[in-house]
């Protein structure tokens, strides 16, 4: 806690000044008033000056204390909120939590909402850049589970000085990755992409954060469920020959005649002569036979034929 005077011509006045200058709201108030002024007896030894004492806490010590009235307003029953700090991050762990499912949610999801809500109320305080909240060791042991199975590839890194490139995560996961890289000194990370694309680029304290985004966002890099593959370019495959296209026919142009084949005349074979009656003359051809026609009658005695 800071203790700071301040003095007014009245209390309410200066009280109103200490919280536009400092920026704290009621609940952060600790004052006590050391002087009322008072107007004296008939004019004569009036004070006309009020002295305030505050007690300003430090900007961690604000964070509890909004932390803690918020989840009183929610009606979360908890012992008490420790604090810890690690160079510019902040780590609030409640305690002693009576209903701890109700505040930690699904996968999370409420502890992750009311971390997001504290660092959107303090994010103009340059103090501290993250803040990050847990309930009962809950997410110290999701990210402990979480992390491991990155630490091979981070030791990679940390061996060879190559860059890595992680596949797209939601904002609590890289959040984790962020948080356990900033503890190693010889390593740095970067979020190149947009909106549910964004990515998390692993890479050597040596480098140039603007080299490495360069190479990380212009060309492909080494993805951390992907195997290498083989760069050479495979044989293309032959194709099959196609078929001769058949020549189109215009809609206008008549069919052409198909040639019949030649007749062969036989040398030896005799013309084929019409049939003859006994009179000598050609017979008229036969009429086909029709079975349903009607017999022709027959003439009378004494009628012509």
């Amino acid at each position: 806690m800071t203790t700071i005077d301040k003095s007014g011509i009245s209390v309410e006045e200066i009280i109103r000044n200490f919280r536009r200058e400092h920026n704290i709201s009621d609940h952060e108030l600790n004052y006590e008033i050391i002087k009322k002024p008072s107007k004296g007896f008939f004019g004569l030894f009036a004070n006309k000056i009020a002295l305030v004492r505050f007690q300003l806490p430090e900007k961690q010590d604000r964070i509890r204390l909004f932390t803690e009235t918020l989840l009183k307003k929610m009606g979360i029953s908890f012992g008490d909120i420790k604090t810890k700090v690690e160079g510019k991050t902040l780590f609030l762990t409640i305690e002693g939590i009576v209903e701890t499912g109700f505040i930690i949610g699904k996968n999370g999801s409420m502890l992750e909402t009311i971390q997001y809500f504290v660092n959107r109320v303090f994010e103009n305080d340059r103090s501290f850049e993250r803040i990050y909240l847990d309930a009962d060791g809950y997410r110290e042991r999701r990210e402990s589970q979480f992390i491991s199975k990155f630490i091979p590839q981070i030791n990679r890194i940390r061996s060879q000085g190559k860059s890595l490139t992680l596949d797209p995560m939601s904002p609590g996961e890289r959040r984790i990755i962020h948080r356990h890289i900033e503890k190693d000194k010889g390593l740095r990370t970067l979020t190149i992409g947009d909106g549910e694309n964004k990515r998390i680029v692993i890479f050597s304290s040596k480098q140039k954060e603007s080299e490495v985004r360069m190479q990380s966002e212009g060309k492909s890099v080494e993805t951390t469920d992907t195997k290498p593959t083989d760069t050479t370019e495979a044989a293309p495959k032959p194709r099959r020959p196609r078929r001769p296209s058949r020549p189109r026919q215009s809609t206008d142009a008549k069919p052409a005649e198909t040639s019949k084949p030649a007749e062969t005349s036989k040398p030896d074979a005799a013309p084929v002569a019409p049939e003859q009656a006994a009179d000598g003359k050609p017979r008229a051809p036969r009429k086909p036979y029709n079975r349903n026609r009607r017999p022709r009658p027959k003439p009378e005695n004494g009628d012509n034929a």
